[in-house]
């Protein structure tokens, strides 16, 4: 059976997904390919690039399945959350203001009718996966936990007018426990803090969190908590805080955020916010796992991709392991809408731990090479592409890959990735200013797993997670002293722990330069311009080359150095 998966009325990161037999054999973001970062328009090129990758026709498509309701379908979560609404606009003139106003809006947008899917489709047999229950599924379903009972987790900044969900998965079925309902949005209320202090809500909360590590969180923290009711989550967020999530760029979010924050760095405001999104999280995680009787945790939705976020639930008493899905964000819920199709299709299926990320277009031999032809660029042929990569990369120069599948999700590994030695802290400044961008944490590192206890003793080989860059551990002395650009002023790092059977050329490009240098990892970064969408062609791959003026670029079997 195959069944397309289609993410089509999401505000950011539309997408298409391909299942068959119960595994995603094919998955893009629209984003990709229009090059429109977040794109949420119609995936129409998604889901023609998704049938291109998979080699299928739209006639053997078997069933559709759709991630969130129709319109009128929302409208009970719709009541619950204006029910909420009206309680706090007893105590707040802004809310009150705001209940009033959007009340025309309220009623009216059932009317609204959804996207009309390509022709091909209309008459295929269609399933409508909530929201949270796509983003719980695309957990659950590609999760390593086959024979466990598992706790499975969303939460983000809204969807179907929630922001949160919890489920039981046990024996390839979900079992509903709860859902969030919007206004208590701990993602949103991130969104208006990560607006505040001058960044891009949707885009930019990982700045935030790397810039969390150089403030203190007191007495934000404090402050924040205050506000807060943690014994009761239909009414966790106080009515200052609340007014933040229904319009996080609006006056009265960013007033009432200045007014908490006044007097206080930016690095302290970040400190305080991610100390009180991680004390509320776990908690809330630590009683669902309690409620559930499970230490196995499957976790999806945007808040996940906050990577400290996810160490510190790793770390929580009684968990043994968590799963965070690789595509965390809307761009997974293609995926997980077409996975708990298959499910409810065919009973008793159970999870298929998601071993391959390289879902996306690829890039072929024929691609690259009629690329750089038309590029004009010469380039080589290295009988040993591992060895040359390497031998570069121990020279100190930084080395793009882009080659075969694109990357499903928002980390690249390996096949639209630049790398560069751990070796000189400075590294992270060159690369930024060379890609445009502003962080303040470290890029990632990709470590050989044979080696991964003695950099990060946390980690252990269950620990499947690690392969996708999902959360972060705290690093060894050895880590300190032969990969410190990769190490964060808070002593943690996000690694990519490779196996040769994930990626065999980018494996053997780590492998060599191992033997080459006795240091088993080097950074990996996303392959792509700040404010544009990860490279996907071979033609993207060589503007983005030029454009950074890096060393060299290995481009499917060619490997290509920067012109004079």
């Amino acid at each position: 059976m195959i069944v397309l998966g289609i993410n089509d009325i999401s505000h950011h990161n539309t997408s298409a997904a391909l299942i068959r037999g119960g595994e995603v054999i094919a998955a893009i973001e629209e984003e990709r390919l229009s090059r429109v970062k977040l794109d949420n328009s119609y995936p129409h090129a998604a889901i023609n690039e998704v049938l291109k990758i998979a080699g299928v026709s739209a006639n053997q498509i078997d069933h559709v399945a759709l991630s969130g309701l129709d319109h009128a379908h929302q409208r009970p979560a719709l009541d619950r959350l204006y029910k909420h609404i009206a309680e706090l606009a007893k105590e707040d003139d802004d809310i009150r203001s705001f209940y009033r106003k959007q009340q025309l809006n309220r009623y009216t947008r059932v009317f609204r009718s959804r996207p009309k899917m390509p022709e091909a489709f209309t008459s295929k047999p269609l399933s409508i996966i909530e929201h949270h229950q796509a983003h719980a599924a695309s957990a659950y379903f590609s999760s390593p936990f086959k024979g466990e009972k598992v706790g499975v987790i969303s939460m983000d900044g809204s969807g179907d007018f929630s922001w949160g969900s919890a489920w039981i998965g046990e024996h390839g079925k979900m079992q509903h426990v709860e859902h969030l309902h919007a206004l208590n949005s701990l993602a949103l209320l991130y969104s208006a803090f990560t607006i505040f202090l001058g960044f891009k809500a949707t885009r930019h909360e990982g700045k935030v969190l790397g810039l969390a590590a150089f403030g203190k969180p007191d007495p934000l923290y404090s402050r924040l908590m205050e506000l807060a009711n943690p014994d009761d989550w239909n009414h966790l967020l106080h009515a200052k805080l609340a007014k933040c999530t229904l319009r996080q760029h609006g006056d009265m979010a960013q007033n009432s955020i200045a007014e908490l924050t006044e007097g206080l760095s930016k690095e302290d405001i970040a400190a305080g916010l991610q100390a009180f999104t991680e004390k509320l999280v776990c908690d809330k995680v630590a009683a669902y796992a309690a409620e559930m009787d499970v230490s196995y945790l499957a976790l999806a939705g945007g808040i996940f991709a906050n990577v400290k976020l996810n160490q510190r639930i790793l770390e929580l008493p009684g968990i043994d392991n968590i799963y965070i899905h690789p595509n965390m964000g809307d761009g997974g819920l293609a995926a997980g809408a077409a996975l708990q199709a298959y499910a409810d299709l065919n009973p008793g299926e159970l999870p298929r731990f998601m071993n391959n990320i390289y879902l996306g277009t690829a890039i072929t031999d024929e691609s690259a090479e009629e690329a750089l032809n038309e590029a004009g660029i010469s380039y080589q042929r290295p009988e040993n592409m591992a060895k040359a990569a390497a031998e570069l990369l121990a020279s100190g120069k930084v080395v793009a890959r882009a080659c075969g599948g694109m990357e499903y999700g928002p980390r690249a590994l390996g096949n639209r990735t630049v790398m560069a030695p751990c070796s000189d802290p400075e590294i992270n400044d060159w690369l930024n200013k060379k890609f445009q961008r502003t962080e303040f944490m470290p890029f990632a590192p990709v470590i050989l797993e044979d080696y991964c206890t003695d950099y990060f003793p946390g980690w252990k080989p269950d620990h499947k997670a690690a392969r996708f860059m999902t959360l972060t551990y705290d690093a060894a002395d050895i880590a300190k002293e032969n990969i410190p650009a990769a190490v964060h002023v808070d002593q943690t790092a996000r690694p990519q722990v490779i196996l040769r059977e994930d990626n065999e050329g980018y494996y053997d490009i780590l492998r060599e330069f191992h033997a080459l240098t006795g240091v088993p990892s080097v950074i990996n970064t996303s392959f792509n311009m700040h404010e544009e969408p990860i490279v996907c062609t071979a033609s993207d791959a060589i503007r983005a080359f030029l454009d950074a003026k890096l060393d060299a670029l290995i481009l499917g079997p060619f490997l290509i150095y920067l012109p004079e």
